[in-house]
């Protein structure tokens, strides 16, 4: 006869329940206060954060890539006005003008609509 049952009753093991203070919202695993960022209705791990991040970081690199490309485009057609009169840049190709739009972007020019 099993050591654990007795009289046809078993034993049963009870495993405690980790603090939801402690449990990570996104992964559910239990990896302490020290090692959580802390929200109003949510816990995240240092792990899920770091996911985060580099998920969001790819987003807005595919962006930047979709503005750069668009703003390449529109300075390969465009006529430039500035103080000296305005010229034609049309002749610069796009790869010049890709140069360009990257620069722009990288200043921290945004297209305002």
């Amino acid at each position: 006869m099993n050591s654990y049952s007795h009289h046809g009753q078993f034993m049963k093991f009870i495993v405690p329940e980790p603090d939801p203070k402690n449990v990570c919202s996104l992964c559910s695993r239990e990896v302490g206060k020290e090692n959580l960022i802390e929200g109003q209705k949510a816990n995240i791990c240092f792990d899920c954060s770091d996911l985060a991040k580099e998920i969001a970081d790819e987003r807005r690199k595919e962006i930047a890539e979709k503005e750069i490309q668009q703003m390449a485009k529109d300075l390969s057609l465009a006529n430039v006005n500035t103080e000296k009169g305005s010229f034609d840049i049309s002749d610069t190709g796009m790869a010049t003008a890709y140069m360009y739009a990257e620069r722009l972007y990288k200043a921290g020019y945004r297209k305002v609509e």
